[in-house]
């Protein structure tokens, strides 16, 4: 059996950063649906230079098993935060990623040049690949908040181990911008949480599948697990 992409990103990370559990969140370690059924679970973490690395899982409905993995660095360092979204289907895979930036990018063509710049290859490969269906979002919201290099797509669960290489490809570029990037200053550290705020907060009003999940764990339930995988 194919180990889940959730696993071997932890593997990967936890190989080099050293992780502590986050006991915030320990009330999420077994995630029931409003019928009682345990669906899932959600664990955190956090390391050097990261505030929160988070591992949801739960099961939607028969057939519908979602992944959410974030490495959320601490705002004191002009680290991206990396998101995956991963929902396994019968016949396929829906995903994105993202390194999603913690500044505006526009002024930092230096750092585009240094880091996002190596996804370059692997992007424009796999935009254009026929074993996925790459798109754009339809949510102006999303749009101004990604990174150049935001994927998502579908594909068939035979291609699952393109899916996956695709995720370490970003995954191994977020590392490598923890390990070169140094402490910024206290001005840009308040501008790097200032933004960040406001793209949380748009995430937090604004995702429609909000209401989907909402009929399958209650408002409150709902809004707990939204707050822990930001």
């Amino acid at each position: 059996m194919k180990e889940k992409i959730s696993d071997q990103l932890y593997k990967k990370i936890s190989g080099k950063i050293d992780l502590a559990p986050l006991s915030d969140y320990s009330d999420l370690k077994t995630i029931h649906a409003l019928d009682g059924r345990e669906v899932g679970g959600f664990k955190a973490f956090k390391g050097d230079k990261l505030e929160k690395f988070s591992i949801a899982e739960f099961s939607l409905a028969p057939g519908m098993n979602y992944i959410n993995v974030g490495l959320k660095p601490t705002v004191n360092y002009n680290i991206p935060r990396l998101g995956v979204n991963y929902m396994v289907m019968t016949e396929k895979i829906q995903f994105d990623v993202d390194l999603y930036p913690a500044v505006d990018l526009v002024p930092r063509q230096d750092y585009i040049d240094k880091y996002y710049e190596l996804l370059t290859d692997t992007y424009l490969k796999e935009k254009k690949a026929p074993y996925f269906n790459w798109k754009i979002s339809d949510r102006s919201w999303v749009r101004v908040s990604t990174s150049p290099y935001f994927f998502m797509s579908d594909a068939a669960i035979s291609d699952e181990d393109k899916v996956q290489g695709l995720m370490h490809s970003y995954t191994d570029i977020w590392l490598k911008i923890w390990e070169e990037e140094e402490e910024v200053s206290r001005e840009e550290a308040k501008q790097i949480e200032f933004r960040r705020d406001w793209v949380i907060r748009m995430m937090l009003e604004r995702e429609p599948e909000r209401h989907m999940l909402e009929k399958v764990f209650g408002k409150e339930l709902t809004a707990r697990m939204a707050d822990a995988m930001v």
